[in-house]
């Protein structure tokens, strides 16, 4: 398993991958200077370079070293390392013979080498950028499968979004090889943000997209990246995703956080509004509940179905004051159907603070359709008051009802 720890320090920029259990490879790039150090333990590898390497057309050899560059590799009992003389010329160090002109069996060995730099990413930039011209996007595409880190795929996968114009089935391609051989959260959301808003506007790069949000396993990254397309309206099945997404969230803030954009910038049809509700149900802080069911609620042409919703909502809140700042949306004038005024009557009924009670019943005597049926309900509910003041109150509110 791949563990990824990026740090930054002032002007100094590491990076620490494990590659396997045995695996550790480190980048870093102090004012300019590159540094790469490898140490494989179970096949007795280290590497260390220092400054830039340019690797030769065809992945062979080393073209170029930076002028003050210096390359030093160990496998077992071979090692190999790679300078500047005064001319700017490479001399190579080969099980300590210095040589300026390699041997058919120097050059083999350097082959191998040259694949484990291609492996680690060493020169990724330019290498890129030759695979692109020569295979195009599928090409690369290709090259990304031969790679372990994530490090590296992310370099070879970002050079495709970010400088080359892509069509719509390149890009569900890429986004297909996102899923498949990238395994860190912070690597994902690096690509994805990349995507052009323009393309979520198609079904299979939208499906291709959320999929890969769909299989992260950090609430924070799965939540930056679907917030890229939440300022539009969504397809059903768009919005059916991201509700998918958002039950599978561990974190009542990030869920809060995707739902309510959604509310805002969506139409909530019926279905919509109860699968929103079941979720809502599902999280245990009341505050972020009552902020998803109230933003939902703002939709006055939802049918009754959203008083017993939303109250099956509400069965496990505790505080009366986010309950109160809920039920007190649900009553609507508007409504003239008896049986969610009952529901409603019914549940401010069992609430535990008198003045929330009283509040409420008072706000639905005084909108709720002219009924008898009615106005017992409410009578009885408020025999559930403990003060005097606040029943007396809800008595007179009901006897204003002729």
């Amino acid at each position: 398993m791949k563990t990824i720890l990026l740090s930054l320090l002032l002007c100094c920029t590491c990076v620490t991958t494990m590659y396997a259990q045995h695996d550790e490879v480190s980048y870093s790039k102090n004012d300019n200077e590159f540094t790469l150090k490898i140490k494989n333990s179970s096949e007795q590898v280290s590497l260390t370079i220092k400054g830039d390497v340019k690797l030769a057309d065809d992945d062979n050899s080393i073209a170029e070293l930076s002028r003050d560059g210096s390359i030093f590799y160990r496998k077992k009992n071979e090692t190999i390392e790679v300078e500047n003389d005064a001319q700017g010329n490479l001399v190579y160090t080969i099980n300590d013979n210095r040589k300026t002109n390699l041997s058919e069996g120097d050059k083999v060995l350097i082959k191998d080498f040259v694949r484990l730099l291609i492996n680690y990413g060493v020169d990724a930039d330019n290498r890129v950028r030759r695979i692109y011209a020569q295979k195009g996007t599928s090409g690369v595409l290709d090259e990304v499968e031969h790679f372990e880190s994530d490090y590296v795929r992310e370099i070879y996968l970002s050079y495709l979004l970010k400088e080359q114009k892509l069509s719509k089935n390149e890009m569900v391609a890429l986004l297909d090889k996102i899923d498949q051989y990238l395994t860190s959260d912070y690597y994902k959301a690096e690509l994805l943000d990349g995507v052009m808003s323009s393309f979520l506007s198609e079904e299979s790069a939208s499906d291709a997209y959320l999929k890969v949000v769909s299989n992260m396993t950090s609430d924070y990254y799965q939540t930056n990246t679907v917030n890229k397309i939440l300022n539009t309206k969504l397809t059903e099945k768009q919005f059916s995703q991201v509700l998918a997404i958002v039950k599978n969230m561990k974190s009542d803030y990030y869920q809060a956080e995707v739902l309510t954009k959604l509310s805002n910038n969506n139409d909530i049809s019926n279905d919509r509004f109860a699968n929103v509700m079941k979720i809502a149900g599902s999280m245990s802080s009341d505050y972020y509940k009552a902020e998803i069911i109230t933003t939902a609620l703002k939709n006055k042409s939802l049918n009754i179905d959203r008083y017993s919703q939303t109250i099956e909502a509400m069965e496990n809140m505790t505080s009366d004051y986010y309950k109160y700042s809920i039920l007190t949306s649900l009553v609507d004038e508007d409504i003239k159907d008896e049986s969610a005024w009952s529901t409603l009557i019914e549940y401010a009924g069992k609430m535990h603070s008198d003045y929330y009670e009283a509040e409420l019943l008072m706000m639905i005597a005084d909108k709720m359709p002219a009924s008898e049926t009615l106005k017992k309900k409410i009578t009885e509910a408020a025999k559930n008051i403990s003060s005097d003041d606040y029943y007396g109150k809800v008595i007179r509110a009901v006897e204003k009802r002729t």
